[in-house]
């Protein structure tokens, strides 16, 4: 991990204070990193020719449903 140090103005710092700025960017850094990862997923996807996706998400719902269940059911 790298640290960084930024200018930021002291307008700023006193209204939201360091930690909510920290905050902030860290987690607009984590949204960028997610989109990449969504940009990235999507051409992947699209360049996948025979694949029958919509029946892989139907396999992995009814999959995902039956574990929901099993789960349920130990709770009970």
């Amino acid at each position: 991990m790298t640290t960084l140090q930024i200018n930021v103005q002291d307008d700023l710092i006193n209204l939201f204070g360091t930690q909510a700025i920290k905050q902030f960017i860290e987690e607009e850094l984590a949204y960028k990193k997610f989109r990449l990862l969504e940009i990235e997923l999507n051409k992947v996807l699209s360049q996948a020719k025979d694949v029958n996706w919509e029946q892989e998400f139907e396999n992995a719902r009814q999959k995902a449903f039956e574990e929901y269940q099993k789960i349920s059911k130990r709770k009970l």
